[in-house]
């Protein structure tokens, strides 16, 4: 039986976006009451903890200092974008940012040392942000965060980062691209169709990490088959690099009637790609598995996929 730790709590809900964005807290409300009747009756597993903080020495893992610096000023403003009209800023988007990237950074620490197996952090998997500006709802990369504090200041050689949030991880391709360590497999809808653009199948990596990459396109209305034989290449892709440690960006924006996208999957498709990551990660790196949760505007669908989630790591 594996200890899973969820960070959620009141904290979780200061990442949300005004005047009708796409991105606020009521997205994830399904989820948070499903998510508390699960535990409830699996006390013993899945334990819920309070959302941490980050520092700002954490976000200069990844960030520029000028980016994080910016985005300070902005959030006393209250006013404008930190982007170019994507992502607006609010009274205090950069205290509520820190949770995003605390609480990812929590559960990569609780991991190491033995204290759970697994963890999942809903709120994060802020994958668009780049080292030096903000993207696609996204104003910190905890993702990169993390995956930079895992290869640059606890010394892992290699670890795998997977996405299957319906939009290309473009802040974390794009941040390790050159980096041989970090093994990337994408699968999203075709960025010809959808933000950011990215995520072609030619983009492979670049430099030493030239090789390193699986990013694999789909079309829209693409469903639970088409994501299925995706991810088949992506498992092998990944095990053949014998990571030390798994990452998963599981946004659940590719479900059928999300309002942003065109892909077709249920709740399987997260069901499948968690269930074959909690397995791979026993059988090669003792199970170290960390779950950011990324995009997802149907609340049904958050909550359908987000609780596969957690049950595929069980």
């Amino acid at each position: 039986m594996c200890k899973i730790g969820i960070a959620f709590g009141e904290e979780s809900n200061l990442y949300s976006f005004p005047g009708g964005h796409p991105l606020n807290n009521s997205r994830t409300k399904l989820f948070e009451e499903a998510l508390l009747k699960l535990a409830g009756e699996n006390s013993e597993q899945i334990s819920i903890v309070k959302p941490v903080r980050a520092s700002e020495k954490d976000l200069l893992l990844f960030h520029e200092q000028r980016y994080v610096d910016f985005v300070k000023q902005k959030s006393k403003e209250g006013t404008g974008f930190l982007d170019y009209g994507d992502t607006p800023s609010f009274p205090g988007v950069y205290e509520a940012s820190l949770y995003t990237v605390g609480s990812s950074q929590f559960g990569l620490d609780q991991i190491v040392q033995g204290k759970v197996d697994h963890f999942f952090n809903p709120v994060g998997g802020l994958h668009h942000a780049r080292r030096e500006r903000a993207g696609g709802f996204c104003v910190f990369d905890d993702c990169a965060v993390v995956i930079s504090r895992a290869i640059d200041e606890m010394g892992m050689k290699r670890v795998a980062y997977v996405d299957i949030d319906a939009h290309h991880g473009d802040g974390v391709y794009y941040g390790f691209k050159s980096d041989e360590r970090v093994i990337i497999g994408d699968i999203h809808e075709d960025g010809a169709y959808l933000y950011p653009g990215t995520g072609f199948a030619y983009e492979t990596g670049e430099g030493k990490g030239k090789g390193s990459k699986l990013n694999i396109p789909l079309g829209p209305g693409c469903g639970d088959a088409a994501f299925i034989e995706a991810f088949d290449r992506i498992e092998t892709f990944i095990a053949g690099f014998n990571p030390e440690f798994i990452f998963l960006q599981c946004g659940a924006d590719g479900l059928k009637s999300d309002p942003l996208t065109h892909l077709e999957y249920s709740s399987k498709a997260h069901a499948y790609a968690t269930s074959r990551l909690h397995k791979l990660s026993h059988e090669i790196c003792g199970g170290r598995m960390l779950a950011m949760g990324g995009g997802g505007y149907n609340p049904q669908n958050v909550r359908d996929a987000w609780i596969a989630v957690v049950e595929g790591m069980k």
